[in-house]
């Protein structure tokens, strides 16, 4: 009775009509801010749940050191297997040319390098027992793939993330690079490939930034010799009790083993 004498209804559709502008305009601030603090909650507890890694020291410029790190490993791997190494960059324009076998660990270990550098400069530790790095743009070219929709190939697909670094490291009012890149060119023919990523290694030499390239092919570790901002580091590999057995250790130099016709042979494919 009260409903139908007064426009009781009608008066709440209004009251709720106000309550929905309001909230238009404080919803997103909320959710804005509810947003960060559960990133910032992930990063603690990251760091709650990994006391023993360390928070990394942010450089504001770039001094000595580009970046270094002492016991580096990567925190998705078991503390029982884990393998830690040391890593540096003293000076923009360095390059490290990282050989090796088949599973000795070169891609783990590019994999090692940009989760860490992720972890740092999200605000949180990193799995090293010390480290110490500038501000840098972080760019990758790891698993990259072709795509059916846009008709590109995997190596077209590599070579527009290729072309999209160099345009960074062009950049030299812009924050300096760190890049990764694992098997360049591997997406062609082995003369073209020897040939583009020597054009390439020669290209990112004193350039503004620093990076980690990964290779299978031993001719590009003769590029050292002649450039000395290039650095070679190789994983190595033994055969134990006819078994590839790895110690993802670190080493300095060009790799001196290779191993892919012994995996064949393991497997029992003919060599």
């Amino acid at each position: 009775m009260v409903n139908a004498l007064l426009p009781w209804d009608i008066f709440f559709a209004y009251l709720l009509d106000g309550f929905k502008h309001q909230l238009q305009q404080h919803l997103p601030v909320w959710l804005n801010v509810w947003y960060h603090a559960e990133g910032l909650t992930s990063l603690a507890n990251f760091a709650y749940l990994n006391p023993e890694y360390q928070f990394p020291v942010l450089q504001d410029s770039i001094n000595n050191t580009v970046f270094t790190a002492q016991g580096m490993g990567h925190p998705l791997i078991v503390k029982s297997e884990k393998v830690v190494n040391e890593f540096s960059f003293a000076e923009l324009g360095e390059v490290a040319l990282i050989s090796g076998s088949n599973m000795s660990g070169k891609s783990t270990f590019l994999r090692t390098l940009g989760v860490n550098l992720t972890l740092a400069y999200a605000g949180t530790v990193v799995n090293a027992s010390q480290m110490q790095l500038s501000i840098l743009r972080l760019i990758t070219c790891i698993q990259v793939s072709d795509s059916l929709k846009d008709g590109f190939s995997y190596f077209y697909a590599e070579v527009r993330r290729l072309r999209k670094l160099l345009s960074w490291l062009e950049e030299s009012e812009s924050m300096a690079v760190f890049y990764l890149i694992d098997e360049i060119f591997q997406g062609t023919n082995h003369e073209e490939r020897r040939i583009g990523s020597l054009a390439y290694l020669k290209a990112l030499v004193n350039a503004n930034g620093v990076g980690a390239i990964s290779t299978h092919d031993i001719e590009l570790s003769k590029l050292a010799e002649v450039e000395l901002r290039i650095h070679n580091f190789n994983f190595q590999d033994f055969v134990v009790e006819g078994k590839m057995s790895f110690d993802y250790r670190l080493r300095p130099g060009p790799s001196p083993t290779t191993n892919a016709l012994k995996i064949m042979a393991i497997e029992g494919l003919p060599v």
